[in-house]
């Protein structure tokens, strides 16, 4: 998509070019995708609670209190490959302050146009400079893009979220198969620093509601890469409303105040009802980026007090299980993929909108497969501005020495010269290392080619 004309761009003062040179890419015949180990049926989950591994690890990305916090609110979760991923201490955890949410800008020479890493967080002026009102097209907030639909869990501000990876093992070794980059260098004004996944490599995100200072676990979503895509799945504690109000009808009757509650009263009547309104969500800006969806929606009343303590009692003592491909519920005409919130001390966070999305590979790839893509593929006006965040269909990570692009408040550094280093302890402990097609062979490491994916400026 090389295109003559001339871009618009921020005058700066670089002191070298990048001229590393761009492997052709692996090959395209398939590879085995990976391997999903099943719980065995009728093993109580929570008879043994999941123990996240404190130490051990080839290196840590959140500080060691940090992480002893989400491992004591670890969700229940049966034997089997994802608690295996959860419980092991070759998976690494992070989240937005341990590894900085960023996007690369290709575009430019490095000379008179600077390339680099920006934090999701860069200074709104240094966008609108180069593009003005540029900012505002591609971010809702400072550091959040508005790509698909801005907050995708949605507007609730009781979220908390935790990210982990876990890079598969080479056969026989204790060494990580390893994510592996190259840079890409098209033209002179197209360097783009690229990387990919082996078969095997597993993200996940917990999803927690943090209600009076303290986490109660709601999602586990996984991505699962293969050799052509990313096997996904959420694990829920109540994939469909009657689950929930079975959960609540066989605890109640523990507590006096439960028993005689009538907001739960309500609560069970709802959720066995037809109490589907009508929803969609839309992508209000990245034109074309997420089709509309249509579908149900069914918002769960707030619950206060003893009764909000029966919710959080439920997702401490549940165990997580798939929800892919159920529906929470059917009413006539309408379905809902997933419950919703009007408030706190429910099962989901205030405003959750994943309703309309449904838990399926294609569902996911529509806003996945963008990762990396060129603003101009939206924008016209955008010419000099780099690419959405994440590469190979991953959003939350990236491979860069945060002190290098970012510092403690969020702003960029480095601007005006090239900051995209590798960082030395992902190379020190094996979890990346330069592509070398007779090193990888293509069985493991495979592009995920998408009509935008080798542009050039």
């Amino acid at each position: 998509m090389h295109r003559g004309r001339v871009r618009v761009a921020i005058v700066s003062f670089a002191l070298f070019a990048c001229s590393t040179q761009a492997p052709t890419g692996p090959g395209d015949e398939p590879g085995p995708d990976a391997a999903v180990v099943d719980p065995p049926p009728d093993v109580d989950a929570c008879a043994t609670p999941v123990a996240l591994a404190l130490v051990g690890r080839p290196l840590d990305l959140m500080p060691a209190d940090r992480l002893a916090a989400i491992a004591a609110r670890v969700p229940c979760i049966a034997q089997g490959a994802i608690r295996s991923i959860v419980e092991s201490p070759r998976t690494l955890w992070y989240d937005k302050q341990s590894l900085t949410p960023g996007y690369q800008d290709s575009f430019g020479d490095n000379v008179v146009t600077p390339i680099g890493f920006r934090p999701n967080t860069i200074d709104p002026g240094l966008i609108n400079l180069a593009v003005p009102g540029g900012h505002q097209q591609i971010f809702s907030e400072l550091g959040i893009f508005h790509f698909p639909f801005g907050k995708p869990i949605g507007p609730g501000d009781n979220i908390e979220v935790v990210d982990f990876w876990r890079l598969p093992d080479e056969p026989g070794s204790d060494a990580y198969r390893p994510v592996v980059h190259w840079q890409r260098d098209p033209n002179s004004y197209t360097h783009r620093i690229e990387w990919m996944f082996p078969v095997g490599t597993v993200f996940g995100e917990m999803i927690f509601l943090d209600e009076g200072g303290e986490l109660h676990p709601s999602e586990i979503r996984t991505r699962t890469r293969t050799a052509t895509g990313w096997e996904v799945d959420a694990l829920r504690p109540f994939p469909t409303a009657e689950d929930f109000a079975a959960a609540i009808e066989a605890r109640r009757g523990e507590r006096p105040e439960w028993a005689e509650s009538p907001a739960l009263d309500a609560l069970i009547t709802q959720l066995r009802g037809g109490s589907l309104s009508p929803f969609h969500v839309v992508a209000t800006h990245f034109p074309g980026s997420f089709p509309v969806r249509n579908a149900g929606i069914e918002q769960l009343p707030e619950l206060t007090g003893s009764d909000a303590e029966l919710t959080h009692e439920l997702l401490r003592t549940t165990a997580f299980r798939s929800a892919k491909g159920v529906y929470w519920k059917q009413d006539g005409a309408l379905s809902a993929w997933a419950a919703s919130s009007s408030g706190k001390g429910q099962i989901v966070p205030k405003g959750y909108n994943a309703a309309a999305v449904e838990i399926s590979q294609d569902s996911c790839d529509s806003c996945h497969r963008d990762a990396g893509r060129p603003f101009e593929t939206w924008y016209d006006n955008i010419l000099a501005y780099g690419e959405l965040w994440g590469n190979d269909e991953t959003f939350t990570w990236h491979p860069f020495t945060l002190s290098k692009f970012v510092d403690a408040q969020g702003k960029v550094v480095n601007f005006n010269h090239d900051n995209r280093e590798i960082r030395p302890d992902f190379k020190a402990a094996g979890l990346i290392e330069p592509y070398k097609p007779a090193d990888h062979p293509a069985s493991v490491y495979q592009r995920i080619v998408r009509e935008w994916t080798d542009f050039r400026y």
